[in-house]
Order: C-alpha cells, then sequence, then structure tokens
C-alpha cells in the first residue's frame, strides 16, 4: 500500500500540472471500489464538471484534488490504485475506474486492480470522516511532548500504535519498520515503556520519511508517480525486506516476525527488547 513519501510523491508530480486546468468531463466504469460501495458518480460530476482544479494536496495517505476552497475530491490509492495524468489518446490501462478529461486533451485516470481504493466527491473535504479521524501529519504536526503523552497512555506495541492512522497519519508497514530501526526501539516494546524515546522516535519518523520523498517513493510492486515512474526508495531501506542480511550500522542478520499478519523487519542489536 502507498503510504506518506508515496502519495506526496505524486502530489508534487500532479500539482504543477493539474492546477489551473479546467475539467471538461468525468467518466467512471461504474464498478464498487472500497468496500464495494458503489461510487457516487452523480456527485463526483456535479463536483467536478467544468470547474478548474485550484489545489492538489495530501493529507496522511489521502489525496486531495480542489475545484473549490474545500471542496474537490478525496482520493486513496489502495492497495494497487493508481493516479497518472496522460494524454487523451493514449489507450486506456484495463481496471482504469475514474477518469478526468481536462480541456488541454489531457486526461487524469485513477486506475486499481484490486479496488481497494477510493474516490469520493465532496462540498466539505475536511468534513469528512477519513479526515477528521486522523491523527497529527509527522511532516508538519507530530511533536515529540504530545507523542510521549499519547505513548503513555496505549498499551499497544509501538509499531502497531505507529500504525493506527488516528495515532499518526500516514504511516504504513515500510515506513514504521524503518522508523523504528532509525530510533532503536524493538517493534514489540509496549507504547508506554517507548514514551523515553519519544524525541527519537519523531526523529526516525521524519528521517524515513524524507528518505522516501528524496527517493521518489518505495516501488515493490505496483507504486508508480503520477508520470507513470517507478521509485528508487527500495534500495536505500535499512531493514524493510532485508531479512538475513546484515545490518548497515553493526552488521548482525536482520530479522523478521509477522504481527498481525504484516511482516516486521529489525536488527535484534540496535532494536534490544
Amino acid at each position: 500500500m502507498p503510504e506518506l513519501p508515496e502519495v506526496e510523491t505524486i502530489v508534487r508530480s500532479l500539482r504543477p500540472r493539474l492546477v489551473g486546468a479546467r475539467i471538461r468531463a468525468v467518466w467512471t466504469s461504474g464498478l464498487p471500489l472500497r468496500l464495494a460501495r458503489p461510487l457516487d458518480a452523480a456527485l463526483l460530476r456535479r463536483t467536478c464538471r467544468g470547474a478548474s482544479i485550484v489545489a492538489v494536496k495530501r493529507r496522511g495517505k489521502y489525496i486531495l484534488m480542489e475545484t473549490a476552497p474545500d471542496a474537490g475530491v478525496l482520493v486513496h490509492l489502495g492497495m494497487s490504485g493508481r493516479l497518472r495524468l496522460q494524454a487523451a489518446g493514449e489507450p486506456r490501462e484495463n481496471h482504469t475506474h475514474v477518469v478526468w478529461t481536462l480541456d488541454d486533451e489531457r486526461e487524469l485516470r485513477f486506475v486499481d486492480p484490486r479496488r481497494f481504493g477510493l474516490v469520493r466527491a465532496a462540498r466539505a473535504l475536511a468534513a469528512l470522516p477519513e479526515l477528521t479521524l486522523l491523527g497529527p501529519d509527522p511532516l508538519a504536526e507530530l511533536e515529540a511532548e504530545a507523542l510521549a503523552e499519547a505513548l503513555a497512555g496505549s498499551r499497544a506495541p509501538v509499531k502497531a500504535f505507529l500504525l493506527d492512522q488516528s495515532r499518526v497519519a500516514g504511516l504504513g508497514n515500510i515506513y514504521v519498520s524503518e522508523a523504528l530501526f532509525r530510533a532503536g526501539v524493538h517493534p514489540v516494546t509496549p507504547a508506554r515503556r517507548a514514551r523515553g524515546k519519544a524525541a527519537a522516535l519523531v526523529a526516525g519518523i521524519r528521517a524515513a520519511l524524507e528518505a522516501g520523498i528524496a527517493n521518489r517513493g518505495t516501488t515493490l510492486r505496483d507504486y508508480v508517480d503520477g508520470e507513470g515512474g517507478a521509485g528508487e526508495n527500495q534500495h536505500a531501506l535499512l531493514v524493510y525486506g532485508r531479512e538475513g542480511f546484515p545490518c548497515r550500522t553493526c552488521g548482525a542478520p536482520i530479522k523478521r516476525r509477522v504481527d498481525a499478519a504484516r511482516s516486521t523487519f529489525f536488527c535484534p542489536s540496535c532494536q534490544r527488547r
């Protein structure tokens, strides 16, 4: 699933190419997306058709395409979603579910083979529950003092705590593993016992995310940016996907464990329990 760096990379690649463009038409496949719920195509057309794109933003793992202040479309890529800007004459990929046709013969296309993604129009984006329930953005809003207080009140393992979008917005399996390694915190440490490492966790989270953005995201299978380019961060990961390889810091073999059906990678020497 694309995480904050992948979504931020897509937003940065699309923003200069979309802002100011006028939407001439909206097409949908008619198939349901997340949770097999039908997409509200009528509201999508009313919100977008004839309007100009005034902003392209990110909140957590969500992409916001505004057609008026706080009105527009919320997009979540799910497991396999892609949001790409292409020439209208290019053949559409299989599993294309939403197409915004622009006045200049370009199309913004949402492609999602597994249909776990979300496209939702709204007159007030900020009021959508997907956004109101999000925790602080780790790049702009997360503070060590507030994180320490939240950690102190939780009995969950610290990895599960950081994956909770209501605690910190935008983190997923890859970057939580990377952040915990950078902070020297074992992933199964109870959150309340990690409160003394709050400052290190904030620093580790930001360093992991900023590296991912600098490398234009992590491409393991599906992810591409808004122009169809793959990311490079998979070559710079410190622990994720490196089971059995030597730790880049101490040389100990990287370990893998499964928590809640998700792989967790860590260094048993640098991240002692």
